[in-house]
This record gives structure tokens, sequence and C-alpha cells, in this order.
């Protein structure tokens, strides 16, 4: 496939704690009218260096993996791009949440690759100047399992 540009990324959610199983296809939304996608992925680390360790260098493990989901898009107030059902399950999040702003997302790029698990929503913000298009943001963590699928293998 190649190179791509960021507009082709979709992203989608799901109203839905992080219990499994996973969200079907058809609970998923199109998140509409976005502009910046970002998708971090980090590691907390421990220091395992001791008086042993060879050739004085340091040694390390891994224990904690934290995903962060964050974008951002032009306001549109059309029901089809599902803004402000997503900004009304963060503001005033339901009971089927345990009242928190828990979603699961799925990030899908043109060549196939997809992310996709449970998140918590950890900031939504409404900028509105006053002579320049309204835009939104959001930010998120994982609160689960994030896993990463890549599309088959050509010959």
């Amino acid at each position: 496939m190649g190179a791509h540009v960021g507009r082709d990324v979709k992203v989608e959610f799901a109203l839905k704690p992080e219990t499994l199983p996973k969200p079907a296809a058809g609970d998923y939304k199109i998140l509409g009218m976005m502009r910046a996608k970002s998708i971090n992925t980090t590691w907390d680390t421990v220091d395992t260096t001791a008086d042993k360790s060879p050739d004085f260098t340091k040694t390390g493990l891994v224990t904690f993996k934290n995903v962060e989901f964050s974008g951002d898009g032009v306001s549109y107030d059309d029901e089809v791009h599902n803004q402000e059902l997503l900004e009304k399950h963060v503001v005033s999040p339901p009971v089927e949440t345990g009242r928190q702003p828990k979603v699961w997302f799925k990030i899908t790029y043109p060549n196939g690759k997809v992310y996709e698990g449970p998140f918590i929503v950890t900031s939504w913000s409404n900028d509105s100047p006053y002579a320049n298009e309204a835009t939104w943001s959001i930010g998120s963590q994982s609160n689960g399992e994030v896993t990463l699928t890549l599309p088959p293998v050509g010959p």
C-alpha cells in the first residue's frame, strides 16, 4: 500500500465498559470530522541492575504498557458524526459504564492495520474562537488490553 494521509485513518468508538467480550462490529460508531489522530504506546520500566550486572551495564525489564489515544476535529452537530454522543458520554457517563467515561476505540489504517481496545477518556475540550471554526479535542488512555492486528502479508 505504501504511504497514506491521516484523513484516511478511521476512528470508531463503542460506549461499553472494558469487560470482555469486545464490542461487535455493529456496536462501533464512526467519530467523524476529525483532523489529528494520535496513538502512542509506552512501557514503564524497572531497573534490574545489580553488583554483578555484566560489564557494569544497566539492565531492565518492562512492567506495564500504556496506550494513549488523542485527537481533535471540527465541531459538527450532525448526528452522523457522533461527536455529541461521545461528548455526552464523557461529560455525563452513564450507569452502564459505572459512571466512568469508558469507551472502546478501534483505529483502522488504510492498509488494514487495526488498534482496538478499552480506554478511559481523560479529557474533552471544546474551543469556540470568535472568528474561526469551532473545534473539539479528546485525550484517553488504555484501560485494559489494546491489541494491534496487522493485515495479512501478500505473496
